[in-house]
């Protein structure tokens, strides 16, 4: 028996609207992408300038532990298990936006306007070199955001080792999602960066001629 034209109308819908339902279903959430960001200028509260200096500052190398080193963000939900993120991504690379915050409120803290981030040309004159290798930067979400790092200075010039330091941050997450734990990490990078200058100026105050 053939069927009718309203029939066979009926069934091309039926079919359409299951295919329509059917890509629905199945679409994948959209991927979110966050930045660490710097401290705001206003609490950017400088420590005592060292004397007769405006500091150039040379920033790196960064290096991130190996399980830091992609797109996707990192969690905990314990001690020794790590969760990566099915679609919540670093709008870039870490270890540059990591590099480009430190720069930032290092910049802030001093205060200087001179500096620079790994690599420079050689012909700039560096007065204190930072290195720093993060060893975690992650954090519980709804909990706290925890920064672990062992940072050196130099003295650029003659590259002489001024200072050796480690540095564990804890910052606890204003917030059940992702967007709270970023900004508690950038937080907690604001207190290295404090962390930083002052062993800058100690070093600084020890230097021949301030």
């Amino acid at each position: 028996m053939k069927k009718t034209p309203s029939v066979h109308r009926l069934s091309i819908i039926a079919v359409m609207g299951i295919i329509l339902l059917s890509g629905c279903l199945g679409r994948s959430p959209s991927t979110r992408f966050y930045a660490l960001t710097p401290m705001p200028q206003g609490q950017a509260t400088s420590l005592t300038e060292i004397p007769g200096r405006n500091p150039s500052v040379g920033i790196g190398p960064v290096k991130l532990a190996d399980y830091l080193d992609q797109s996707k963000l990192v969690t905990r939900t314990g001690e020794n298990r790590v969760d990566v993120a099915d679609y919540d991504q670093w709008a870039g690379s870490l270890e540059d936006n990591f590099s480009n915050v430190l720069a930032e409120n290092i910049g802030l803290l001093l205060p200087t306007d001179q500096i620079h981030i790994f690599p420079w040309r050689s012909s700039v004159p560096i007065d204190f070199q930072v290195l720093v290798d993060v060893f975690r930067f992650d954090g519980r979400l709804g909990e706290e955001a925890q920064l672990v790092v062992r940072w050196s200075v130099f003295e650029g010039r003659e590259n002489k080792l001024l200072s050796v330091n480690r540095s564990s941050i804890r910052e606890p997450v204003q917030g059940p999602d992702y967007t709270a734990l970023v900004a508690a990490e950038s937080r907690a990078l604001a207190k290295l960066s404090q962390e930083i200058v002052a062993a800058i100026h100690a070093a600084g105050r020890k230097q021949p001629g301030t």
